[in-house]
């Protein structure tokens, strides 16, 4: 009896797109259903603070709702195309990079929006599309690095030798970057994205029966930011893993506020541009965290000497501290980003 009366519970917050926390009815140990009280949602704001707020609300009608969704689908489909065709052309740092930020853009989409669709066709997509992010990944690692070594190439010409390593490794990873951009299918991605827009249109087409698409998009949103704040209260300054965890859980929040922008009535762009800003303090820190790992390993393997890189390791590991310091002296902007707090300042 008990399981049986889970298991229709569990099969109605399902099925209607419920959030946990705001059932009204709930099993106790007993097995009997019970009414539970009604609770607001915490709305994370500031620091500690036991403020409350709903959670993110959707503006506008349903019809223009589903609209904007799926002109954002649709655009990001586009720009992962486009850039996948640039990037099989010529992968340069900037194309590279533009490549990994609409992949993650398209796969932010396919998660919030794919969360209507629970067939296989999406779920490989979005393994594809992390597979992708994972090709690339060490060629922009060595296009950031190369960069950065050659602005400070004048201040630190003991650096030359890692620049020449670096020459090399992004001529090695050129030829199989390039191989992979142009083997890459989009049929499957093609399938997902279509199967995506065909069960959000059903879902709005009578949301009061079966997945109430508004309160389910909402939800997903919800546990995005509930992630990064997890996260963010974990972070430790002497750990930058904690930090570079953080950031990759905002992206991914920072993406569907993108793609949520015309629904969302507080969001600005202004806003987005300061969430931009906040995922760039993080991604400096693992930039020169990379930087700074690759000359000890050069060192470790007697390719430098560990003489001719101590003015460089003591300049950068002080720059790498004040980027930590600064970021941490920040790092509770993150609770203004929460969509419920930016329709209170409006």
């Amino acid at each position: 009896m008990l399981l049986r009366r889970w298991s229709f519970i569990i099969h109605y917050v399902v099925a209607n797109g419920l959030h946990l926390r705001i059932m009204n009815e709930i099993v106790d140990r007993t097995g009997k259903i019970r009414p539970l009280r009604a609770r607001l949602l915490p709305s994370r704001i500031g620091n500690g603070n036991s403020h409350y707020a709903a959670g993110p609300m959707l503006d506008g009608d349903p019809d223009v709702l589903y609209q904007e969704l799926r002109k954002a689908l649709r655009e990001r489909w586009r720009a992962y195309r486009k850039a996948l065709k640039q990037c099989r052309k010529h992968p340069s740092e900037k194309v590279v990079h533009n490549l990994r930020v609409q992949t993650r853009r398209l796969l932010s989409a396919l998660e919030l929006l794919g969360s209507f669709v629970t067939h296989s066709h999406v779920q490989k997509a979005r393994r594809k599309l992390k597979k992708r992010l994972d090709d690339f990944s060490e060629l922009r690692d060595t296009h950031v690095q190369l960069l950065s070594v050659e602005v400070m190439l004048q201040e630190f010409p003991e650096l030359k030798p890692l620049y020449r390593k670096l020459l090399r490794r992004e001529k090695r990873l050129i030829k199989p970057a390039t191989n992979q951009a142009k083997i890459s299918r989009c049929g499957g991605l093609a399938r997902a994205v279509r199967r995506t827009n065909k069960h959000l249109k059903a879902g709005f087409a009578n949301p009061s029966v079966r997945c109430r698409p508004r309160e389910r998009i909402s939800h997903i949103l919800e546990a995005a930011f509930d992630r990064v704040v997890h996260l963010r209260k974990a972070i430790h300054p002497r750990n930058v893993e904690t930090i570079h965890r953080t950031r990759v859980a905002f992206k991914q929040f920072r993406y569907m506020v993108e793609l949520l922008e015309p629904v969302l009535p507080g969001v600005t762009r202004r806003q987005l541009v300061a969430m931009a800003h906040y995922q760039t303090m993080m991604g400096d820190i693992q930039d020169l965290g990379v930087m700074i790992a690759s000359l000890d390993a050069m060192a470790e393997k007697s390719k430098l000497k560990a003489a001719t890189l101590a003015r460089v390791r003591k300049t950068l590991g002080g720059r790498h501290r004040d980027l930590i310091r600064d970021y941490c002296a920040h790092a509770d902007q993150l609770f203004s980003f929460w969509p419920a707090r930016l329709e209170e300042d409006i």
